[in-house]
């Protein structure tokens, strides 16, 4: 911590005028002033130099401190950047080794056409279309379906303690036949189908503690709905592997709420009020 730079030098003045009153014959009086003054400007001088080693320790101890703490925050960044990727590097490499296993054991399905096996949103999926397992506007699993979901649930018994979801998807027409009755949007139907399956699958085996069923609709389509085979496309039955949360998670202490701060309420889940399905030119083929 710098002090004025005058403070030193007036007291090195005052010494120095002491000197040169001693040589011009001043008074004893006024040489024992002068000679207090040196003495207390010395004293001063001291302190001054005591407080400033003082404040220049204290100084460097703090940057110590500041650096340390600065290394110690580097380190356990790193080390969270580090077990992350590791942890991405481990869940890649089980998917891969995955969808390379189910891509072999439903070969003979996926060269007919009736399955494919993907990554979708970074999840294993085993995708079937609609026409193999249903027929338009219906949630009945028909007969080649059967047989379809049947290979399916052979192989899934065989994956080991997976947890699976079940989702029914659509295109974007309506449902205007006598269906809408039971089905009265393509949530309904994509729904009740997704059931369906879980269902069948259960019947072939499959624990039922492994499935869920979810119906999205038209809202996550996998090709554009402009054309007949983006459409198609978009009819289909997903089973996508599902991660085990607790293995995506760091467990990190909760913050504090803040008093001020009213804790929000759940807001009710609300169709996409932007993706309005406009009406059909053609009868649907769901």
């Amino acid at each position: 911590m710098n002090r004025p730079a005058w403070t030193v030098r007036a007291l090195v003045t005052l010494v120095v005028q002491c000197v040169v009153l001693c040589g011009c014959g001043v008074s004893k009086s006024e040489y024992d002033a002068k000679a207090q003054e040196a003495d207390a400007a010395k004293q001063q001088v001291s302190q001054l130099q005591q407080q400033l080693a003082t404040d220049e320790q204290q100084i460097a101890q703090l940057k110590s401190a500041l650096g340390m703490a600065q290394s110690q925050v580097m380190t356990d960044d790193q080390k969270a950047q580090l077990d992350e990727a590791k942890r991405a590097m481990a869940e890649a490499q089980e998917r891969g080794k995955l969808l390379d296993d189910l891509q072999g054991k439903f070969k003979r399905m996926i060269d007919t056409g009736r399955l494919r096996v993907t990554t979708r949103h970074g999840r294993v999926v085993l995708q079937l279309r609609n026409d193999v397992l249903f027929d338009t506007g219906e949630a009945d699993v028909k007969a080649d379906g059967k047989t379809a979901l049947s290979e399916v649930a052979a192989t899934l018994r065989t994956v080991g303690a997976k947890r699976f979801q079940v989702a029914g998807h659509t295109d974007t027409q309506p449902i205007t036949t006598d269906k809408k009755k039971a089905f009265p949007t393509n949530w309904e139907l994509s729904s009740a189908r997704a059931i369906a399956v879980v269902k069948l699958l259960t019947t072939q085996g499959v624990d039922p503690a492994t499935l869920s069923a979810a119906g999205y609709g038209p809202y996550d389509p996998v090709a554009s709905n402009a054309t007949p085979d983006g459409m198609a496309k978009n009819r289909r039955i997903e089973i996508t592997l599902v991660p085990n949360v607790a293995d995506l998670v760091t467990p990190s202490p909760p913050a504090a709420p803040s008093p001020s701060a009213p804790s929000p309420s759940p807001a009710a889940a609300q169709p996409p009020s932007s993706v309005a399905p406009s009406a059909p030119s053609a009868p649907p083929s769901h």
